[in-house]
């Protein structure tokens, strides 16, 4: 289908998410239901991902050819033209902090003045040190250091405190990303932060309310969110991925990097098989044997895997222990994104945290290829999850709007414009 026969979205009808990660772009488009949402997938597009490293746009042309590709690919299969769409965030370091902005009350009533002055404060520790943010949600108020309740207006109090729990990410790579994404003709409507997606789409919504970590280990970088009782206690990422597996099979068989890639796909493992020492493969050399084959077995290989993972889930623990997230908390860990699916990790990571392990794949959404209902898409599918709840920040229009809204549970709208 020629781009003179597409014909523009119009608003309400669809929702486009776009994942621009370190190893693919996927662009998804849905249409919605009477209710909001994603009812039926009509649009796809994939391309391999350029100058992004880490989940971070490095090259903005790059990654701006094979975000185009991938939305192209999308609008042709959907008949229609975006003129907006719902971003996935990879990169900026995207992490959560729960504090208390505090305000002294004059009068000794909470008054909308008072809670403007308490949103200021908020809004202005959340942003430090370079961050935007990118969701928050207000947990409650104190009064006069007391417990915390829902609705602090008109009652007597010398001090007002809100406690609140704000996810933020570095701005530069906020920034890159917006404008790489404008420069494709399309207005980046809502953000949604990469360890939030992919739990929407791998997690039930009994288990966010019960308790459970996340896992996505993508390709340049590892995000990790903890939800209980329905919302985000926790969410940060670990810079390193899958393709660093990929690197150390480099690296380690002194091979080039498509070859390592097919090895690893192919060959990997995490489990130890008394066979795996005479399972014998063969690959091409790099360097000084450029040209020659050489013999490896499915046992090195493993070795080299584990070491990695190991590395790597052991960050996470690191992360989850400093957090409070493995004392006393049963919580099932899902693991998700590209770099879960060599064989073994599940209980591989099983003897790492010491508790169930379950591989998430994203709930079917119908019209998705089953290709895309693989753990590898946990995060845009998510995007599309998280528009329908609500989970997802509405990014600066032209005139400079610069507050986010929409949060599960409800965001703080008090941090915008006070009650």
């Amino acid at each position: 289908m020629s781009a003179a026969t597409l014909r523009p979205a119009r608003s309400g009808r669809f929702v486009a998410a776009l994942d621009a990660g370190s190893f693919k772009t996927v662009c998804l488009i849905a249409a919605l239901d009477q209710d909001g949402r994603a009812a039926r997938v009509v649009g796809v597009g994939i391309a391999p991902s350029q100058g992004i490293i880490a989940g971070n746009i490095r090259n903005l042309a790059a990654a701006e050819a094979a975000i185009r590709a991938a939305i192209a690919q999308a609008e042709s299969m959907a008949g229609i033209r975006l003129e907006q769409i719902d971003v996935l965030l990879n990169g900026g370091s995207p992490a959560s902090r729960t504090f208390a902005a505090a305000a002294q009350v004059a009068g000794n009533v909470v008054t909308r003045e008072a809670l403007d002055r308490v949103a200021a404060a908020g809004r202005a520790h959340a942003t430090v040190h370079g961050r935007q943010i990118l969701q928050l949600e207000t947990l409650g108020f104190s009064l006069d250091a007391g417990p915390l309740v829902a609705d602090p207006m008109g009652q007597p109090t010398s001090r007002l405190a809100a406690h609140i729990h704000a996810i933020t990410a570095d701005a530069p790579a906020v920034a890159n990303l917006t404008r790489t994404v404008t420069r494709c003709y399309l207005a980046p409507r809502r953000l949604i932060p990469g360890p939030i997606a992919s739990a929407l789409a791998v997690t039930s919504e009994d288990e966010r309310h019960h308790g459970v970590i996340t896992i996505d280990i993508g390709a340049g970088v590892t995000g990790i969110s903890a939800f209980r009782t329905g919302r985000a206690l926790f969410t940060t990422t670990v810079p390193m991925g899958g393709g660093d597996v990929t690197l150390d099979v480099v690296h380690s068989l002194r091979t080039p990097l498509e070859e390592a890639e097919r090895i690893k796909t192919l060959y990997g493992t995490v489990l130890n098989a008394q066979s795996d020492q005479h399972d014998v493969f063969t690959y091409a050399l790099t360097g000084d044997g450029e040209g020659l084959e050489q013999r490896s077995t499915k046992a090195d290989l493993a070795r080299i895997i584990q070491s990695r993972m190991a590395h790597l889930l052991h960050l996470v623990r690191d992360q989850l222990a400093n957090a409070g997230l493995l004392d006393g908390n049963a919580a099932r860990i899902v693991l998700c994104g590209g770099g879960s699916e060599i064989p073994g990790l599940q209980s591989f990571a099983e003897g790492v945290f010491w508790r169930s392990v379950r591989e998430g794949r994203p709930e079917p959404i119908s019209g998705l290829p089953p290709l895309y209902a693989s753990a590898a898409f946990a995060g845009v599918v998510g995007v599309l999850r998280a528009v329908a709840d609500s989970t997802a920040v509405d990014l600066p229009d032209a005139r400079g709007a610069d507050a986010p809204k929409g949060y599960i549970g409800q965001v703080g709208q008090w941090l915008r414009d006070g009650f």
